[in-house]
């Protein structure tokens, strides 16, 4: 589903705008300590998971908010009506 006015389109952008903001607050080191235990994920230590995860979650999004806001469709006018009679 696309943006189907400006106001949802800006929505979209601010939440891009918060994305960045939101991953660096997801490695700030209160949160992050809570990985650094000395568990594992298959094998793999958890700090690690949760970092290359936190990543790949990050780039989607970034992924996804980008097709959401490069529609070019979305931001041109709807074109004149030209079957209504008086035209």
């Amino acid at each position: 589903m696309r943006p189907s006015s400006p106001g949802v389109a800006a929505k979209y952008r601010d939440a891009a705008f918060l994305l960045p903001l939101a991953g660096l607050f997801l490695l700030m080191p209160p949160l992050i300590d809570l990985f650094a235990a000395q568990e594992t994920l298959f094998g793999i230590p958890l700090i690690v998971a949760y970092i290359f995860g936190l990543w790949s979650a990050l780039i989607l999004v970034a992924f996804w908010f980008s097709h959401r806001l490069s529609d070019p469709e979305h931001h041109a006018p709807p074109p004149p009506d030209m079957t209504s009679p008086g035209r």
